[in-house]
Protein backbone atom coordinates (compact mmCIF):
# COMPACT_ATOMS: atom_id res chain seq x y z
CA UNK A 1 0.00 0.00 0.00
CA UNK A 2 2.20 2.45 1.01
CA UNK A 3 4.40 1.78 -2.20
CA UNK A 4 1.32 2.42 -4.44
CA UNK A 5 0.42 5.83 -2.24
CA UNK A 6 4.28 7.25 -3.47
CA UNK A 7 3.16 6.86 -6.71
CA UNK A 8 4.65 3.38 -7.86
CA UNK A 9 2.66 0.97 -10.68
CA UNK A 10 2.72 -2.19 -8.92
CA UNK A 11 2.23 -5.96 -10.31
CA UNK A 12 1.71 -8.34 -7.17
CA UNK A 13 2.49 -11.99 -7.65
CA UNK A 14 1.54 -14.27 -4.31
CA UNK A 15 -0.26 -17.80 -4.39
CA UNK A 16 -2.45 -16.23 -1.28
CA UNK A 17 -4.80 -14.90 -3.94
CA UNK A 18 -7.92 -13.91 -2.21
CA UNK A 19 -5.62 -11.71 0.11
CA UNK A 20 -3.75 -9.99 -2.63
CA UNK A 21 -6.82 -9.29 -4.52
CA UNK A 22 -7.76 -7.36 -1.85
CA UNK A 23 -4.79 -5.76 -1.72
CA UNK A 24 -5.20 -4.67 -5.28
CA UNK A 25 -9.03 -3.24 -4.34
CA UNK A 26 -7.59 -1.54 -1.53
CA UNK A 27 -4.79 0.36 -4.18
CA UNK A 28 -7.25 0.84 -6.71
CA UNK A 29 -9.70 2.34 -3.99
CA UNK A 30 -7.44 4.92 -2.97
CA UNK A 31 -6.41 5.98 -6.67
CA UNK A 32 -3.68 3.85 -7.28
CA UNK A 33 -2.50 1.30 -9.98
CA UNK A 34 -1.64 -2.01 -9.42
CA UNK A 35 -2.63 -5.76 -10.99
CA UNK A 36 -2.16 -9.17 -9.50
CA UNK A 37 -1.06 -12.49 -10.92
CA UNK A 38 -1.10 -15.78 -9.60
CA UNK A 39 2.67 -16.83 -8.60
CA UNK A 40 4.63 -19.42 -6.94
CA UNK A 41 7.45 -17.72 -6.52
CA UNK A 42 9.94 -20.86 -6.14
CA UNK A 43 9.25 -21.32 -9.95
CA UNK A 44 11.50 -19.85 -12.10
CA UNK A 45 9.02 -19.52 -14.95
CA UNK A 46 6.42 -17.33 -12.50
CA UNK A 47 9.22 -15.22 -11.95
CA UNK A 48 9.70 -14.26 -14.67
CA UNK A 49 6.18 -14.06 -16.08
CA UNK A 50 5.77 -11.58 -12.92
CA UNK A 51 8.33 -9.36 -14.50
CA UNK A 52 7.54 -10.05 -18.02
CA UNK A 53 3.77 -8.61 -16.92
CA UNK A 54 5.20 -5.53 -15.37
CA UNK A 55 7.28 -4.63 -18.68
CA UNK A 56 4.78 -5.01 -20.56
CA UNK A 57 2.07 -3.24 -18.41
CA UNK A 58 4.73 -0.11 -17.75
CA UNK A 59 7.67 -0.43 -20.49
CA UNK A 60 10.02 -0.94 -17.49
CA UNK A 61 11.30 -2.19 -14.02
CA UNK A 62 12.32 0.14 -11.43
CA UNK A 63 11.75 -1.80 -8.52
CA UNK A 64 12.27 -5.36 -8.32
CA UNK A 65 11.11 -6.18 -4.17
CA UNK A 66 11.05 -10.12 -3.45
CA UNK A 67 9.20 -10.22 -0.51
CA UNK A 68 7.49 -13.87 -0.12
CA UNK A 69 9.41 -16.40 2.60
CA UNK A 70 8.45 -19.06 4.50
CA UNK A 71 9.59 -19.85 8.49
CA UNK A 72 10.63 -23.30 9.60
CA UNK A 73 10.71 -23.53 13.41
CA UNK A 74 12.44 -26.99 13.64
CA UNK A 75 16.12 -28.64 14.74
CA UNK A 76 17.56 -29.71 11.62
CA UNK A 77 17.48 -33.34 12.64
CA UNK A 78 13.86 -33.05 12.63
CA UNK A 79 13.81 -31.27 8.93
CA UNK A 80 12.49 -33.08 6.05
CA UNK A 81 13.96 -33.08 2.81
CA UNK A 82 10.76 -31.48 1.42
CA UNK A 83 11.03 -28.83 4.06
CA UNK A 84 14.39 -27.74 3.09
CA UNK A 85 14.07 -28.24 -0.16
CA UNK A 86 11.00 -25.69 0.09
CA UNK A 87 12.50 -23.68 1.88
CA UNK A 88 15.33 -22.83 -0.18
CA UNK A 89 13.33 -22.86 -3.04
CA UNK A 90 11.43 -20.16 -2.12
CA UNK A 91 13.56 -17.89 0.09
CA UNK A 92 16.80 -18.10 -1.96
CA UNK A 93 16.14 -19.65 -5.23
CA UNK A 94 13.43 -17.45 -6.20
CA UNK A 95 15.34 -14.48 -5.29
CA UNK A 96 17.79 -15.60 -7.89
CA UNK A 97 15.71 -16.34 -10.29
CA UNK A 98 13.97 -13.15 -10.46
CA UNK A 99 16.86 -11.39 -10.20
CA UNK A 100 18.53 -13.27 -12.91
CA UNK A 101 15.59 -12.06 -15.44
CA UNK A 102 15.26 -8.74 -14.15
CA UNK A 103 18.76 -7.44 -14.38
CA UNK A 104 19.21 -7.79 -18.39
CA UNK A 105 16.02 -5.47 -18.45
CA UNK A 106 17.49 -2.82 -15.83
CA UNK A 107 20.82 -2.63 -17.24
CA UNK A 108 18.94 -1.60 -20.51
CA UNK A 109 16.88 1.09 -18.93
CA UNK A 110 20.40 1.74 -17.58
CA UNK A 111 18.72 2.48 -13.44
CA UNK A 112 17.00 -0.38 -11.36
CA UNK A 113 16.59 -1.01 -7.73
CA UNK A 114 16.77 -4.97 -6.18
CA UNK A 115 15.07 -5.66 -2.61
CA UNK A 116 15.29 -8.83 -0.62
CA UNK A 117 13.68 -9.54 2.01
CA UNK A 118 16.12 -11.05 4.37
CA UNK A 119 16.09 -11.45 8.65
CA UNK A 120 17.54 -10.49 11.31
CA UNK A 121 18.38 -14.33 11.94
CA UNK A 122 20.65 -13.71 8.44
CA UNK A 123 22.98 -11.73 10.86
CA UNK A 124 22.49 -13.66 14.27
CA UNK A 125 21.38 -16.89 14.70
CA UNK A 126 18.42 -17.97 16.38
CA UNK A 127 18.04 -21.52 17.81
CA UNK A 128 15.48 -24.34 16.45
CA UNK A 129 15.67 -22.82 12.99
CA UNK A 130 19.01 -23.81 11.19
CA UNK A 131 17.22 -24.17 7.92
CA UNK A 132 15.40 -20.49 8.08
CA UNK A 133 19.17 -18.88 9.06
CA UNK A 134 20.90 -20.33 6.30
CA UNK A 135 18.59 -19.33 3.80
CA UNK A 136 18.53 -15.88 5.30
CA UNK A 137 22.28 -15.52 5.34
CA UNK A 138 22.28 -16.58 1.45
CA UNK A 139 19.81 -13.42 0.80
CA UNK A 140 22.07 -10.81 2.41
CA UNK A 141 25.27 -12.75 0.62
CA UNK A 142 23.01 -12.86 -2.64
CA UNK A 143 22.40 -8.95 -2.09
CA UNK A 144 26.03 -7.66 -1.55
CA UNK A 145 27.47 -10.21 -4.24
CA UNK A 146 25.14 -8.66 -6.69
CA UNK A 147 25.34 -4.63 -5.38
CA UNK A 148 29.24 -5.47 -6.09
CA UNK A 149 28.55 -6.64 -9.45
CA UNK A 150 26.55 -3.87 -10.52
CA UNK A 151 27.48 -0.77 -8.54
CA UNK A 152 28.54 1.02 -11.39
CA UNK A 153 25.78 0.15 -13.52
CA UNK A 154 23.11 1.92 -12.28
CA UNK A 155 21.47 -0.89 -10.46
CA UNK A 156 21.35 -1.48 -6.23
CA UNK A 157 20.98 -4.31 -4.15
CA UNK A 158 19.96 -4.63 -0.78
CA UNK A 159 18.54 -6.40 1.98
CA UNK A 160 16.00 -5.70 4.86
CA UNK A 161 16.15 -7.79 7.68
CA UNK A 162 13.23 -7.63 9.88
CA UNK A 163 13.42 -8.45 13.93
CA UNK A 164 10.43 -9.90 15.08
CA UNK A 165 7.70 -8.69 13.19
CA UNK A 166 3.33 -9.06 13.89
CA UNK A 167 2.90 -10.88 10.71
CA UNK A 168 0.03 -13.82 9.86
CA UNK A 169 3.32 -15.63 9.43
CA UNK A 170 4.49 -15.17 12.78
CA UNK A 171 1.10 -15.70 13.99
CA UNK A 172 0.67 -18.82 12.91
CA UNK A 173 3.84 -19.94 13.97
CA UNK A 174 2.92 -19.02 17.72
CA UNK A 175 -0.41 -20.96 17.37
CA UNK A 176 1.08 -23.97 17.09
CA UNK A 177 3.18 -23.54 19.88
CA UNK A 178 2.66 -25.19 23.62
CA UNK A 179 1.12 -21.72 25.54
CA UNK A 180 0.64 -19.66 22.71
CA UNK A 181 0.01 -16.54 24.99
CA UNK A 182 3.38 -16.86 26.75
CA UNK A 183 5.14 -17.23 23.07
CA UNK A 184 3.60 -14.16 22.34
CA UNK A 185 4.34 -12.34 25.35
CA UNK A 186 8.11 -13.83 25.91
CA UNK A 187 8.87 -12.59 22.03
CA UNK A 188 7.47 -9.35 23.13
CA UNK A 189 9.66 -8.43 26.17
CA UNK A 190 12.55 -9.95 24.89
CA UNK A 191 12.79 -6.75 21.81
CA UNK A 192 15.00 -4.28 23.31
CA UNK A 193 11.88 -1.73 22.70
CA UNK A 194 9.95 -4.41 24.80
CA UNK A 195 7.36 -4.42 21.93
CA UNK A 196 7.48 -6.52 18.13
CA UNK A 197 7.51 -4.31 15.09
CA UNK A 198 4.87 -3.62 12.55
CA UNK A 199 4.57 -4.85 8.89
CA UNK A 200 4.22 -0.99 8.50
CA UNK A 201 7.79 -0.05 9.66
CA UNK A 202 9.54 -2.40 7.39
CA UNK A 203 7.47 -0.56 4.54
CA UNK A 204 8.91 2.84 5.73
CA UNK A 205 12.44 1.27 5.39
CA UNK A 206 11.71 -0.63 2.00
CA UNK A 207 10.66 2.17 0.79
CA UNK A 208 13.28 4.23 1.76
CA UNK A 209 15.83 1.61 0.39
CA UNK A 210 14.24 1.86 -2.95
CA UNK A 211 14.17 5.51 -3.11
CA UNK A 212 16.37 8.42 -4.64
CA UNK A 213 16.75 9.08 -0.92
CA UNK A 214 18.83 6.45 -0.85
CA UNK A 215 21.12 6.81 -3.69
CA UNK A 216 24.48 5.91 -2.43
CA UNK A 217 23.36 2.90 -0.70
CA UNK A 218 24.02 -0.30 -1.67
CA UNK A 219 25.12 -4.31 -0.45
CA UNK A 220 23.59 -2.97 2.70
CA UNK A 221 22.23 -5.34 5.16
CA UNK A 222 18.95 -3.36 6.94
CA UNK A 223 18.28 -4.58 10.34
CA UNK A 224 14.69 -3.24 11.34
CA UNK A 225 14.38 -4.91 14.47
CA UNK A 226 13.80 -2.31 17.17
CA UNK A 227 17.87 -3.12 18.59
CA UNK A 228 17.71 -6.79 18.69
CA UNK A 229 21.13 -7.21 16.50
CA UNK A 230 22.94 -4.65 18.95
CA UNK A 231 22.31 -6.42 21.96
Amino acid sequence: MLFAREGARLVLGDIAEKHARNVIEEIKAEGGTASFLRADVSLREDNERLIDACVEAYGRIDILFCNAGLALPKELPDSSDDEIDRLMDVNVKALMYASRYAIPIMLEQGTGNILFTASKTGLVAQEDSPVYCATKGAAIQLARALALDYATRGIRVNALCPGIIDTPMLRDVARKAPDPDAMWEEISLAQPMGRLGTPEECADAALWLVSDEARFVTGVALPIDGGFTAM
